[in-house]
């Protein structure tokens, strides 16, 4: 092999590595962008795991938006529906927001809990930003349109009220 064939075999090998390297760097970064917070449309405050637990069945609540690991979800789509159905993960903990002992029960806490592809754990993105969970046919809810830091996070007999509305 001639010094030039060998040159050039060595630009090719570092231009692939670098294109391999720029891939998986913008593959990393289009994952880390899926995560967003949920804002509630009544109140402003985010969906939050409070002191950052990683505990499975930690209560959810409302607080304050800071854009931390504990207030960031992913919406990974998931089979069924139309292109609507969720399970939904937080960063942080990497637990998925859930309805502990898949209670259908009105104003039962939404928990964060180990993802396992449940029917408590799927959430139905509708047409007015509810988020409606397929075990219960319940919304996602801040009770009493409360906008204090700290309120739980609950489910509720779906109706169009703003305390039932999740932005992304």
């Amino acid at each position: 092999m001639s010094k030039t064939t060998k040159i050039i075999a060595r630009v090719a090998s570092v231009a692939t590595t670098a294109a391999c390297a720029l891939a998986l760097s913008t593959a990393a970064h289009a994952e880390a962008a899926a995560y967003k917070t949920l804002v509630n449309l009544n109140s402003g405050k985010c969906l939050a795991v409070p002191n950052s637990s990683t505990a499975n069945g930690t209560g959810l609540i409302q607080w304050t938006c800071s854009g931390d690991g504990e207030q960031q979800w992913q919406l990974e789509g998931v089979e069924g529906g139309n292109g609507d159905r969720y399970r939904v993960r937080n960063l942080n903990s990497n637990k998925c927001l859930a309805m502990p002992s898949a209670s259908t029960a009105n104003g039962t806490q939404a928990v964060q809990w180990t993802c396992n592809g449940g029917s408590e754990q799927i959430w139905i993105h509708d047409s007015i930003n509810r988020l409606r969970n397929l075990n219960s046919d319940r919304c996602l809810a801040v009770p009493n349109a409360s906008t204090a830091n700290g309120t739980e996070a609950i489910q509720w007999t779906c109706s169009t009220s703003t305390d039932q509305r999740w932005l992304w």
